[in-house]
């Protein structure tokens, strides 16, 4: 088991002190983090669950692999625009490595962001957004969506009764409505990264 060395690489590779983290579990001091580290006790599942959510990888990956050197290549599909008025291409551009704890079940793919609409999200234009393919979000999830005139674009969406909105992070954009048969969802972002 691998999950002492992951969550102690987690955690630094994110800047985060034992104390922030134990923060963000409900916890009053460092101490049980520390012990996690050391090998000296093991969280439960609920927390387990709660640790992966907040550093973005699967429970299993976070358990059994060794997240610190495993890559995985991943191809960069083409461009969507995080705006609206543009179309995208699935030319593969290349690929871009990630650990295993990036990479669950499922297929993923990145996308090159074109535009500005989400720059208050901190997605803006030559970033690539590593999207996990499905067809189904949560509330307030950012996805990649195509509308029904082959439009792509990466939003902010949120559930009415019939209706989805699309949402930007950039009051330069308005949100827009849709019913449930105008979209297709291509996928959930899970996180964008500067590309150099």
């Amino acid at each position: 088991m691998e999950f002492k060395e992951n969550l102690r690489y987690l955690r630094r590779s994110n800047k985060m002190s034992q104390d922030e983290l134990a923060d963000q579990l409900g916890y009053k001091s460092f101490t049980t983090v520390q012990k996690w580290e050391d090998g000296t006790a093991f969280p439960r599942v609920k927390t387990l669950n709660r640790i992966a959510d907040i550093f973005g990888v699967d429970v299993d990956h976070l358990l059994n692999l060794n997240i610190r050197t495993d890559k995985v290549p991943v191809p960069i599909l083409g461009e969507v625009k995080a705006g609206y008025d543009m179309y995208a291409n699935e030319d593969i551009y290349g690929y871009e490595y990630c650990n295993n704890a990036e990479y669950g079940p499922g297929e993923y793919f990145y996308l090159k962001v074109k535009g500005d609409s989400m720059i208050d999200l901190r997605i803006g234009e030559g970033d690539i957004v590593y999207v996990r393919r499905q067809s189904y979000l949560d509330d307030k999830d950012i996805g990649v969506f195509l509308l029904d005139n082959n439009e792509v674009t990466i939003k902010r969406v949120s559930y009415g009764r019939n209706s989805l909105t699309l949402k930007a992070a950039n009051p330069d954009y308005p949100d827009r409505k849709f019913r449930p048969d105008e979209v297709k969802i291509l996928g959930r972002v899970m996180h964008n990264k500067v590309l150099f």
